[in-house]
This record gives C-alpha cells, sequence and structure tokens, in this order.
C-alpha cells in the first residue's frame, strides 16, 4: 500500500497549470509512478541515477526531481507521510 500522498503548493499548481497539456500529462504521470513506488530503496535508486538530488543552501531540506528538460521540487514531510510538491518548471527557470 503506498505510504506517501502528493500534495501541491498553490505555487506548484500554477506551475502545472502554466504548462502545455502533453507535458502537464507526461509530469503528472511521472510523478503518480514516482509516489506509488516511492520507499527507501526506490529513493536510493532514483539517487544513483541522478534523477533526485538533495538540495543544499538556501534550499537545504527540499529534493529536485529530474523529468526530462523539467524539475518537480519537493518536500518530504515524514511524520505526515506527504510529498509536497513546491515548483515545477523548465530547469533554466525552477530555482528562480
Amino acid at each position: 500500500m503506498n505510504r506517501y500522498n502528493l500534495e501541491f503548493d498553490k505555487k506548484a499548481s500554477k506551475d502545472i497549470l502554466a504548462l502545455d497539456k502533453s507535458v502537464r500529462n507526461f509530469i503528472l504521470n511521472e510523478l503518480e509512478t514516482f509516489i506509488n513506488n516511492f520507499d527507501e530503496d526506490y529513493e536510493k535508486e532514483l539517487m544513483k541515477l541522478t534523477k533526485i538530488k538533495a538540495l543544499k543552501g538556501e534550499f537545504k531540506g527540499l529534493y529536485r526531481l529530474k523529468l526530462r528538460t523539467y524539475r518537480v521540487i519537493y518536500e518530504k514531510q515524514g511524520d505526515k507521510l506527504i510529498i509536497l510538491v513546491l515548483r515545477v518548471s523548465h530547469r533554466k527557470d525552477v530555482y528562480l
């Protein structure tokens, strides 16, 4: 059974809605796969493949998920078992 839920910050919801429909569908499908398979082993495997990265500096405590040329910035909230998506944007704009 899936232990995590996927929630979108208000800004991330706007980011998703602003994307082209095909890109939006791709990202939402990938996020669904991500959340359905998410566990400690899956996370470690994605980190080895550099699909996931723990961020540093002002973004410490957040993670980046690579999806083609797009980046999803998310936060794990362990006690609530929620993955909160904070940003979804093209890689050139995601950290702005």
